[in-house]
């Protein structure tokens, strides 16, 4: 290690302007052998190696800067500190690490655990302390970008540079001193949640489990994502080589790492309580997973079976055989061991399958919680492997069995980008425009977002003439996908705070994306009732106007990945965002506009590759943009929404062309290729035996465009709860025939004029 020369620096310092060029205050030493203290800070305007040795050989006015600098002022402290206590030598991150050479940053960054440990003192700045003492409370205003602590306390790396020293001494932003780690230890307790003893007596007085360690850096947090894995190795006593730039993978990394020096299984009880569910990898994303493992310590393989026969019994689950002859296949050996392999984790764990899921499991891991219980965690079978898995219900009462399983745990494991369809017609129907996306641009109406890792997209639309504004979101975290709408009162006047809305709605969100992730699965309806169908809508008031955004979507996992983005009027009696409202939407494959109920239709064709449900209703006059009140197969128009438009002023004439367009008409294949005369006949999908073959067969629809989406808003108080012909067929000749093509109509005779249509019963 490279120590700074306590003596040389100070020297240097008082006798600047006649101090040798060539004066050397960086030399290397040894942890092992040289006494030395060593500093803790939180960075910020620092100085570096190169400005530390050069620093005789800038121009005056360039070593005025670096001297009136902060990171400077912390140096020259310290080592007067050093000086006072009898050490020569003084250890300082900022300056005694060449970063410009990877391998002595590396190096250094997996020493610098061994480093704090093996010094004599580390002195650990607060610099945002005025007084000589720690708050013994969270103060949200005096420190409200640290979480109401100090922010020498939320940062990664000084995380083991609280525990690794054996003598640590607190100074405030003055240099007053505070007090030492063993006189502060309740309170920095309180502040870390890291146990009292630990903090007196280290790392090695009490075996703690993996993931109480990784509890302790839940909240902590480091300018780069690599540096939440890199600032852990040394409080594992693991080493593996820096790789900036690989983002969350460096995590990934760590826990394997881990894996090859420890069997403890409590890396995989993270989020124990599924407070924010992520499916997939059985290794955490962060160690904010983390955060509910305070208390989780570790069951030996010995005392397992013991404890497996306890949650055997307090959880009444028994089967045709004995209990002896349970514990005679669980052997503790078997279960003690782990190992990271090509084809996932492999390890053999007792698991119990779940009554409603029977590809999901209980497994239970040789670790407990304070009150001894063990814990558990789901995993869903993916074939040869097993994947984290949350929300299951009730497990079937039978005796735990032991497999060996495989445990999915590569970081690009379950990656299918989520390409969502924006379709925001509605609100430039009231003005709102696109204005705006951040971080990123998207191509057309298609959002991408990735369901790896934690994605998040705002949109944001503006009303010119108005001057109001609103974003959306769209997000996935820990694998979960959720919407989201923000308003607020800045009208588009207030220039610069309008510019950046977008970037400051990305910014709330993205703190809150794991509370809208955790809501959106809370209020998600139960299995029972849970549908491809379901539809969801979110409904925010438009501050300063009568507006409110209305944003609808569907269940992305069932796809369907379009969201629709509306403006539709608000008296004001909301405030804000209000809960999601679920509906049960069908998804007809034209793609209507907006929320549509499809009543259960007999018949299916395809129309320009979209299925569609039909009707026949060869005994009705219907037309397309008929709308009226359907049940028991019969439907009684009421009005029509081209004979409507000289109502609203429009003229339909001119009109009428734009709303409708004409789709090839395809059916069932299989059937017409068992029929003997098949030339320009099409056969629907039926569910029955009761297919139609329709002779030269032409399909009529409503055009899904915008000139129809604002003649269905005028409209829309009269189509209320009723049903719109959205498409007909016509064809000249039509016959039933079974499954097998065969002729059904038991007179032989040809029938003419079939018109089936498809009602849709638009939901306002």
């Amino acid at each position: 290690m490279r120590l700074l020369d306590v003596q040389a620096v100070l020297d240097r310092e008082k006798n600047i302007q006649q101090a040798e060029p060539e004066t050397e205050v960086l030399k290397d030493g040894d942890d092992e052998t040289t006494g030395y203290a060593i500093l803790s800070h939180r960075w910020e305007a620092e100085v570096s190696y190169q400005e530390m040795i050069k620093l005789l050989k800038m121009t005056e006015r360039k070593r005025d800067e670096v001297r009136q600098r902060d990171g400077y002022q912390k140096i020259i402290k310290s080592c007067e500190l050093a000086m006072r206590d009898g050490y020569s030598w003084l250890w300082v991150d900022t300056c005694c690490i060449d970063k410009r050479n990877s391998a002595e940053l590396s190096e250094a960054i997996n020493s610098m655990y061994r480093w704090y440990e093996n010094s004599q003192v580390c002195y650990a700045y607060l610099g945002d302390v005025e007084e000589p003492s720690l708050p013994s409370q969270r103060d949200n205003s005096r420190f409200s970008k640290s979480k109401g602590w100090p922010e020498w306390f939320v940062r990664g790396w000084t995380l083991q540079e609280l525990v690794a020293p054996k003598q640590l001494e607190f100074f405030n932003r003055n240099w007053m001193y505070i007090g030492n780690k063993r006189r502060l230890a309740p309170t920095l307790e309180k502040i870390t949640r890291i146990p009292a003893n630990i903090l007196g007596q280290g790392l090695a007085s009490e075996r703690l489990s993996i993931a109480q360690i990784m509890s302790w850096a839940a909240h902590r947090q480091t300018t780069r994502v690599e540096d939440r894995a890199y600032s852990l190795m040394g409080l594992f006593g693991v080493s593996m080589p820096m790789l900036y730039g690989e983002g969350e993978k460096a995590f990934q990394r760590l826990q394997l790492e881990i894996m090859q020096v420890s069997n403890d299984q409590s890396i995989f009880a993270w989020d124990p309580y599924g407070r924010t569910p992520r499916y997939g990898n059985v290794l955490a994303d962060d160690p904010s997973y983390f955060q509910d493992c305070h208390d989780i310590q570790i069951v030996d393989s010995d005392q397992f079976i013991d404890k497996l026969t306890d949650y055997v019994r307090s959880h009444e689950l028994k089967d045709h055989g004995t209990e002896s002859a349970w514990r005679q296949v669980a052997h503790p050996q078997q279960m003690s061991w782990f190992v990271a392999t090509n084809a996932g984790i492999q390890i053999c764990l007792p698991i119990i399958p779940y009554r409603d899921y029977p590809s999901v499991f209980k497994a239970i891991l040789a670790c407990s919680d304070n009150d001894g219980n063990l814990i558990s965690v789901d995993l869903v079978s993916r074939g040869s492997t097993y994947d984290r898995s949350f929300n299951a219900t009730e497990i079937l009462k039978t005796y735990p069995r032991v497999e060996r399983l495989y445990l999915t745990y590569s970081p690009d494991a379950d990656e299918t980008p989520c390409h969502l369809t924006l379709d925001d017609r509605g609100a430039s129907c009231h003005g709102f425009t696109r204005r705006s996306t951040f971080p990123r641009e998207i191509i057309g109406d298609t959002v991408t977002l990735s369901t790896r890792t934690n994605d998040l997209m705002v949109v944001v639309y503006v009303n010119d003439e108005t001057k109001s504004r609103f974003a959306i979101a769209l997000g996935f975290h820990s694998g979960q996908g959720w919407v989201h709408v923000a308003c607020d009162g800045c009208l588009a006047t207030e220039e610069g705070r309008w510019l950046d809305f977008d970037v400051k709605v990305y910014d709330v969100m993205w703190n809150a994306r794991a509370q809208h992730a955790l809501r959106t699965v809370s209020n998600e309806p139960d299995n029972y009732s849970r549908s491809r169908c379901d539809s969801f809508i979110k409904h925010a008031h438009i501050p300063q106007s009568n507006w409110a955004a209305r944003v609808v979507w569907g269940r992305w996992d069932a796809g369907n990945l379009k969201v629709t983005v509306d403006v539709e009027q608000c008296p004001g009696c909301c405030v804000g965002p209000l809960e999601r409202t679920t509906i049960f939407n069908n998804r007809d494959g034209l793609g209507v506009l907006g929320l549509m109920k499809t009543g259960h239709k007999s018949h299916e064709l395809k129309l320009d590759s979209s299925l569609v449900q039909l009707d026949e209703c060869s005994g009705q006059k219907i037309v397309l943009g008929d709308y009226g009140d359907f049940s028991d197969g019969n439907f009684k128009r009421r009005g029509n929404i081209f004979e409507d438009m000289p109502v609203l002023g429009i003229d339909a004439t001119d009109t009428a062309n734009r709303l409708t367009t004409v789709s090839r008409v395809s059916g069932d294949e299989d059937i017409l290729r068992c029929m003997r005369h098949r030339n320009g006949l099409v056969v629907t999908f039926h569910e029955g035996d009761h297919h139609l073959a329709l002779y030269q067969p032409t399909g009529l629809s409503l055009a899904n465009n915008q000139q129809l989406m604002l003649l269905l808003k005028a409209l829309s108080e009269r189509l209320a709860d009723k049903y719109l012909v959205t498409t007909v067929i016509h064809c000249s000749e039509f016959y039933v025939v079974d499954s097998q093509g065969e002729l059904r109509d038991t007179e032989g005779v040809l029938r003419r004029g079939i018109g089936p249509c498809l009602h849709s019963d638009l939901n306002h």
